[in-house]
C-alpha cells in the first residue's frame, strides 16, 4: 500500500503540471485587458505609463515566459499580487478558503449523512409508499436550479417571516468573537447550508439505494440471514459496507467543492467564499487570483481521488494494491 500511495503521488506531479499549464493559457486566452480596472482607476494614464505597467506585470514577456515565472511563484507559495484588490493573492484567499471550508463542510457533512440514511431507507424498504415518494421528491429537487432554490428560501425565511438574514456573512454592527456575532454568524449559514446539502443528498441518495439493493441480493448475504442473523446485522455489518464502494467515487468527485465553495451558492447569498471568489476575479481579470485558486481546486481534485482508492481498498478487502 505505501508503495502504491508513493507511487500515485509521483504521477500527479506531470498531472498537476499539464493541468496548471492549461489553467494558465486559457485563462491568458480570455477577452479582455487585464490592466483595464486599473486603467479605469486612472483615467489620465499615459501611453508610456501603461507600457511600463507592462513591462512590470510581465505582459510584454511571450507567454510561456509568463508561465514559467507564475509557476515559479506558485511553487515557492508566492504567486503574486492582486490587481483588483492590491495585496498578496494569498491573503486573498485565506478568508475566503476559511469560510468556504466552514460552509461547505457543514453542508457535506449534514448533507451526505442524510443522504445515505435516506439510501438505506429507500433500499430497506423498496417499493414501499415512503420509498415511493422519497424517490419523487428525489427527481423534483434534482430539477430545481440551486441559484432558485436559494431564492425562493430567501423570499420565504428572509423577506416573508423575517426569521434568517438574507446575505452576507455576519452583521458588521456586531463586536467580533462575541456570543451574539456567533449566533448571527449561525444564522447566515442556515440558508446556503441547506441549499448545498440538498445537492448533496439529491447526487448520494440514489446512488446509496441502487448500490445496497445489489448488494441485497448477494448470495453471501443469504448465507448470513440463513445463520439466524437479525435483519439490522445482516445490513449494518455485512451489506451496509460493501454497498459504500461505489458511493465513495461519487463522495470523492464532489469533495473538491469543499475546497472551492459554490460559485451560484456564494454569489447569491453574497457569501464571501471561493467560488464568489473566484467568479469576481475571472470577472475582474484578475488572472494570478483566478489561477491561484483553480490550482488548489485542482490539488484537491487528485488528492480526494487518491483518497477514494485508498478506501477502496479498506472497504473491500478483495482489492489488492500491486507496488
Amino acid at each position: 500500500m505505501l508503495f502504491y500511495v508513493i507511487r500515485r503521488l509521483l504521477q500527479t506531479v506531470p498531472l498537476l503540471l499539464v493541468i496548471s499549464a492549461l489553467i494558465f493559457f486559457l485563462l491568458y486566452s480570455m477577452p479582455g485587458d487585464p490592466l483595464y480596472r486599473m486603467l479605469q482607476d486612472i483615467p489620465r494614464l499615459r501611453p508610456e505609463d501603461y507600457e511600463r505597467l507592462r513591462r512590470i506585470y510581465g505582459f510584454d514577456d511571450p507567454v510561456y515566459v509568463q508561465y514559467w515565472k507564475w509557476l515559479w511563484q506558485l511553487l515557492q507559495l508566492n504567486p503574486g499580487y492582486s490587481r483588483e484588490y492590491g495585496q498578496p493573492v494569498f491573503d486573498i484567499i485565506r478568508p475566503a478558503l476559511i469560510n468556504t471550508l466552514v460552509l461547505t463542510l457543514s453542508a457535506v457533512v449534514i448533507g451526505k449523512s442524510i443522504a445515505i440514511l435516506l439510501g438505506v431507507f429507500s433500499a430497506v424498504r423498496q417499493y414501499s409508499i415512503g420509498d415511493y415518494l422519497l424517490t419523487g421528491a428525489t427527481f423534483i429537487a434534482y430539477s430545481v436550479p440551486a441559484f432558485w432554490l436559494g431564492l425562493m428560501l430567501m423570499i420565504v425565511f428572509s423577506v416573508k417571516l423575517g426569521w434568517l438574514p438574507t446575505s452576507g456573512l455576519v452583521n458588521a454592527e456586531l463586536p467580533p468573537g462575541s456570543w451574539e456575532a456567533t449566533v448571527d454568524r449561525l444564522k447566515h449559514l442556515i440558508l446556503p447550508v441547506t441549499v448545498l446539502a440538498t445537492s448533496e443528498i439529491i447526487q448520494v441518495q440514489r446512488f446509496m439505494r441502487s448500490s445496497l439493493l445489489e448488494v441485497l441480493r448477494q448470495d453471501y448475504l443469504t448465507t448470513a440471514r440463513a445463520k439466524g442473523l437479525s435483519e439490522r446485522v445482516v445490513i449494518g455489518r455485512h451489506a451496509l459496507k460493501n454497498a459504500l464502494i461505489p458511493v465513495v467515487t461519487i463522495i470523492a468527485v464532489t469533495m473538491p467543492r469543499v475546497v472551492g465553495g459554490s460559485a451560484v451558492v456564494e454569489t447569491v447569498f453574497a457569501y464571501p467564499g471561493m467560488g464568489r471568489l473566484l467568479f469576481t476575479s475571472i470577472m475582474g481579470n484578475d488572472f494570478v487570483v483566478a489561477m491561484t485558486v483553480v490550482m488548489i481546486i485542482a490539488v484537491t481534485v487528485v488528492f480526494f481521488n487518491l483518497l477514494a482508492d485508498i478506501l477502496y481498498g479498506w472497504l473491500d478487502p478483495r482489492i489488492r494494491y500491486q507496488s
